[in-house]
């Protein structure tokens, strides 16, 4: 590869997750490629227009035909239309917190997600099948204004399996951990659902440790639910804690990838470093099998893309430029030296019909929720 081919990154920033731009840059760059990175930021990813703005500057200012952004979901179509119409080979990633409603497959767009809703989902199928018939729910203020209840919502099929939603206020009160313990308690759910992020999974961290009710009940969470203080607490005393997630840091698929992360940069990675690494992984690829750098040359090999990464085979679908990749139920596990682990004990088949449904259905009119991208704010 030439080290002149000059590639652009589009970044949030997040004071949630300050480490997100790092850990997505870092990622890219463990596939060793040579070539010139040009980075803009693009704030919290809610406002299509800035994004446009910095495709325009590198595209037209730099000659940058080729571009990683790690984008939000606020008028992400029209992002995708603008690099389409101008020719410019676009590699999206995103968290996947909301339902891709209207999006449509832009010529030269590729979208590779994580799936947080998708799991989801794939989740509400799961514990169908298991037969609960109560599911309680339990989130912060900020993280219901995304689409993973909706998504559960979409997999009981119009059946009302949910036994009531309790939301922590954006100000929490003096005894939040009691009002906590009395909703979930009086409902008497067969499991509860829980998904808070950041600051708020701290937060929500310190009310569970106070009113127990993770002893009480199976609890079900989203990746960005687990903090220092829960697993503190785990170790202390053991309860039934699992994750739904299409990756964790502790999948055996992933153990080439986790070593040779930790080994460059001392760190574990983070969904953020997964997403950027197979992003890095694609361009890799491309850019050693592609006849030449023209729009259509890295259409056609992107297209016959069939490679392995840590979540599986990374291939686009067809039908929405989008990979699909299985989901799992992962369950805290720990070991006679008091060491926690993540252990793989359900995998969700994914046939890429949730994002198919969305992506061809029409936006509702009064669609609420939160216009940043997630995590990002």
């Amino acid at each position: 590869m030439d080290n002149d081919i000059k590639i652009g990154i589009l970044i949030p920033k997040s004071k949630q997750y300050p480490a997100l731009d790092k850990d997505f840059i870092r990622g890219i760059k463990l596939n060793n490629l040579k070539i010139k990175f040009f980075v803009e930021s693009i704030g919290i990813g809610a406002d299509e227009k800035i994004v446009i703005e910095k495709i325009q500057k590198m595209h037209f200012q730099e000659e940058i035909s080729i571009i990683i952004g790690f984008l939000g979901h606020y008028n992400v179509d029209e992002v995708y239309q603008y690099a389409s119409q101008n020719d410019i080979l676009l590699l999206s990633s995103d968290i996947g917190a909301n339902l891709p409603y209207g999006i449509s497959s832009a010529k030269g767009v590729y979208i590779n997600s994580f799936g947080l809703a998708e799991s989801c989902y794939h989740f509400g199928r799961y514990l169908i099948s298991k037969q609960y018939q109560k599911i309680a729910t339990s989130t912060s203020f900020y993280d219901c204004g995304y689409g993973m209840l909706s998504a559960i919502e979409y997999a009981f099929n119009d059946e009302n399996f949910f036994s009531g939603h309790y939301i922590t206020p954006f100000m929490p009160r003096e005894d939040e951990a009691l009002y906590m313990n009395h909703f979930i308690e009086a409902q008497k759910p067969d499991a509860v659902f829980a998904f808070y992020s950041g600051l708020y999974a701290t937060e929500n961290a310190e009310f569970v440790s106070q009113n127990k009710i993770t002893q009480k009940y199976p609890f079900y969470v989203t990746p960005f639910f687990i903090d220092n203080k829960i697993l503190e607490e785990y170790k202390n005393d053991p309860f039934d804690l699992f994750v739904t997630s299409s990756w964790m840091q502790d999948d055996t698929n992933s153990t080439n990838f986790n070593t040779e992360y930790a080994n460059t940069y001392s760190e574990n990675p983070s969904p953020f470093s997964i997403l950027g690494y197979e992003s890095g992984l694609i361009l890799k690829n491309l850019l050693s099998n592609a006849d030449n750098l023209s729009f259509n040359s890295l259409i056609d090999k992107i297209s016959q893309l069939n490679i392995t990464g840590s979540r599986g085979i990374i291939k686009f679908d067809n039908d929405t430029n989008r990979t699909i990749f299985d989901h799992h139920i992962y369950k805290l596990k720990l070991d006679s030296l008091n060491n926690i682990s993540f252990k793989k004990i359900e995998t969700l088949t994914n046939d890429g019909h949730f994002i198919k449904a969305f992506s061809s259905s029409t936006k509702p009119e009064k669609l609420g929720g939160w216009q940043n991208a997630y995590l990002c704010h």
